[in-house]
């Protein structure tokens, strides 16, 4: 009834015959801060320590960058978009395995803090919690995949995805929330951007694996030179001449090696030395 799987283009387990992917796991844990939002809200419980705002982070509250897109306001659309998040990953999820899509994933709920962070950094602070940028910029990945497939027969997923971000726009334009509408289209773009990469067969996260940030330093080892023996000659004029005057004899004065040149040499100007 239950099995697990390891290859990771499979499902992670299977429930019976229904397959059981980190789509899942992710729509649950987005169904599960519904509840638990609501629950706190009920109890009259601040939210905002659990959202994303710098000048917390800064000082402490290091767990904000992984909740705040989990805190969910209750409204008509949110099962919707659980269903959304959970059906348009497990397709995208389908096509790129598992570890693609926890990379895209990553790459998604990165971008908010990252984002929000550079305008604090220009003196201008938002508060950022809702999952809206996160699964529009899901969909954006599932349209890029297949963008001509009609969504109930009649609208591609392209257009589809265009009308999504459309209208994130329009919400956040008439509230001047700049920052959200920034973290909106800088999401879309980087999953774009993505799945373009993949399908071209470059993977950023493969290319920044290769470099090694921290290489050990390479060992250096003292190689002694091997220093060539000086060949003693001996001091005997005629020791030193017979060989090389035979070797004359026999085979040239071109025979001579170098060292025989200079005791022909030096033997020349000890005879001539001599009175």
């Amino acid at each position: 009834m239950f099995g697990v799987t390891t290859s990771e283009d499979q499902p992670i387990a299977w429930i019976g015959k229904y397959p059981v992917r980190v789509a899942a796991f992710l729509a649950a844990a987005y169904l599960l801060g519904i509840f638990v939002t609501t629950i706190l809200k009920t109890a009259s419980i601040d939210i905002t320590p659990f959202a994303f705002f710098f000048p917390s982070f800064i000082r402490g509250a290091l767990w904000q960058p992984f909740t705040c897109t989990f805190i969910q306001e209750v409204t008509f659309f949110s099962i919707f978009n659980v269903l959304f998040m959970f059906w348009s990953g497990s397709e995208v999820e389908k096509y790129l395995g598992r570890r693609r899509f926890l990379q895209l994933i990553g790459t998604l709920l990165l971008i908010p803090p990252v984002v929000i962070s550079g305008w604090s950094l220009f003196g201008v602070h938002w508060l950022y919690y809702e999952s809206y940028e996160f699964s529009i910029g899901l969909f954006i990945a599932f349209a890029t995949l297949y963008p001509n497939v009609q969504w109930f027969g009649w609208v591609p997923l392209k257009w589809l995805a265009f009308v999504g971000l459309f209208l994130g726009s329009m919400q956040q334009l008439p509230r001047h929330e700049w920052g959200h509408l920034s973290v909106l289209w800088i999401v879309c773009a980087a999953s774009f951007v993505f799945i373009r990469l993949l399908q071209r067969g470059i993977s950023i996260f493969d290319f920044f694996g290769r470099i090694q940030f921290f290489k050990p330093k390479p060992k250096f080892h003292i190689v002694t030179r091997d220093v060539p023996r000086r060949t003693v000659e001996p001091e005997s004029i005629h020791e030193s001449i017979d060989p090389v005057l035979e070797k004359i004899s026999k085979f040239g004065i071109n025979s001579l090696t170098a060292s025989e040149r200079r005791a022909l040499d030096r033997a020349r100007n000890l005879l001539l030395k001599k009175p």
